[in-house]
């Protein structure tokens, strides 16, 4: 998996740092933000292929605010947003899905080459994985 962007937002600098690190070594050329604002200054500059937003951001106006801020500008309106998270909250799920979210994925359910592979079916939507 060549020549694609992912850019990963999350507060927690162990899953970031982790999450980050094992992309890299996959080829993907990767963004980090473990702020609100700091994932907008890096939207401002490029069109990631996909993006990993953790849901509970601590700061700002959190992940919704990425949302809304997606939503708002309409080169990035088909970027793929696969939101992590720890919480099992299918009213939760169900209202993301409705905002244009593609997946809701619970951090603890999904191994990193799982996860890898969700990410890889969007970005390679014809690669059979």
């Amino acid at each position: 998996m060549m020549n694609h962007s992912l850019l990963i937002v999350d507060d927690d600098t162990l899953i970031l740092n982790t999450l980050k690190q094992r992309f890299n070594t996959w080829g993907t050329e990767v963004y980090s933000a473990n702020t609100p604002q700091a994932a907008k200054e890096v939207l401002e500059k490029i069109t990631p292929d996909v993006m990993l937003l953790d849901l509970l951001l601590t700061k700002d106006d959190g992940a919704q605010g990425i949302l809304d801020f997606i939503k708002s500008q309409d080169r990035l309106a088909n970027v793929p947003v696969l939101v992590l998270t720890n919480l099992d909250k299918p009213e939760l799920k169900q209202m993301l899905l409705e905002q244009g979210v593609k997946e809701y994925v619970i951090k603890g359910q999904l191994s990193l080459d799982e996860l890898y592979n969700k990410v890889v079916g969007y970005l390679e939507p014809t690669k059979n994985i």
